[in-house]
């Protein structure tokens, strides 16, 4: 089944990713030496909901590569700080609003319980000057 894992780590450890100094394997699975700060995997069977309902605060990345498999987006850590602020806006009557027009498997509900997990996520991950990196896989 696919998901989407949300990740916190330093805008140092998102440049090595992206450069390719940094094997990605090793760092975003489990057990390796050097890992993420943080992993949102809560939000994980909700993924694509929240890709649609967040486009506009970009929670899913302000950027898109593909030097790291399958698909992903990524934040730096003062895109980051943008995106806490948005999504601390946002409340739940306009997530359920944006739900209305959404290709969607999950209930308002659900999405609106992933969308309070994710705010969580990005106020720890501001707080600590982090930046995000959102993977398919």
């Amino acid at each position: 089944m696919t998901g989407g894992r949300f990740h916190a780590l330093s805008d140092d450890q998102l440049k090595r990713l992206l450069a390719g100094e940094l094997a990605h394997g090793g760092f975003l699975d489990p057990g390796g030496a050097e890992q993420p700060r943080e992993t949102c995997s809560k939000v994980e069977q909700v993924w694509y909901e929240l890709s649609q309902v967040l486009q506009a605060e970009a929670a899913c990345g302000a950027e898109q590569t593909d030097r790291i498999p399958e698909m992903v987006g990524y934040s730096s850590a003062a895109q980051v700080q943008a995106t806490a602020r948005k999504l601390a806006a946002l409340g739940d009557a306009e997530v359920r609003a944006r739900c209305e027009g959404a290709l969607m498997e999950a209930t308002p509900e659900e999405v609106i319980a992933a969308v309070a997990e994710l705010r969580a996520f990005y106020q720890r991950a501001a707080a600590n000057g982090d930046a995000v990196l959102f993977r398919v896989s």
